[in-house]
């Protein structure tokens, strides 16, 4: 396994990597199950792309208030996940900051938006759909409950998104800008905590 500069290697980045794309091969999967087409979500509208640009800012105002944000509970909040990020095992640069926001971006919007909201929606009101997905959404990012609870909001937020556009590639591109601005923002976080 290749050895990184700070002595870590690419193992836990790929395990990363490799476990979120698997939730996009799950996402195929229980299509075809719940009867939920991927295929027919996805439109090549340049409309949408750029709604899903436009949306994203929403999402990087609240990430830049959060990380100036003196306000003692969410300021210990966020040096405790600066913390975890510069623990888990590898370094990150841009190309891995571009692959993780691809993956994620894709794979959890295929499985939550895809095929978790939209069969839900066959079932109940858009609205209740987007709130039983978006627990899902933010019980499967719970490091802290906290965290859970901003996963679920922007999961909230992704899927309104999804049911203005019905158009699975706007919250493919607001989720995976948004976390290459998050990952970015913990990238430069670090590297500050490791100049202190």
């Amino acid at each position: 396994m290749n050895e990184e500069p700070n002595g870590t290697t690419t193992q836990p980045f790929l395990i990363v990597v490799l476990g979120t794309i698997m939730m996009g091969v799950v996402a195929f999967g229980l299509s075809f199950v719940l009867k939920t087409p991927l295929a027919p979500q996805f439109k090549l509208e340049a409309n949408d792309f750029l709604i899903g640009v436009i949306a994203t800012l929403p999402l990087v105002t609240f990430l830049w208030w959060f990380s100036n944000t003196t306000l003692e509970n969410l300021s210990s909040f966020r040096n405790a996940q600066i913390k975890f990020f510069s623990e888990i095992g590898f370094e990150f640069t841009p190309p891995r900051i571009a692959i993780m926001a691809l993956a994620a971006g894709i794979s959890e919007e295929l499985l939550f938006r895809g095929v978790f909201q939209t069969w839900l929606d066959g079932f109940f009101p858009v609205a209740f759909a987007i709130l039983l997905t978006n627990i899902l959404f933010g019980l499967l990012h719970m490091r802290t409950w906290l965290y859970a609870v901003i996963a679920g909001l922007v999961g909230v937020y992704l899927g309104g998104i999804y049911a203005f556009t019905d158009n699975l590639i706007t919250p493919i591109v607001v989720h995976t800008l948004y976390d290459a601005a998050a990952l970015e923002y913990t990238r430069r976080a670090i590297a500050a905590m490791n100049l202190d």
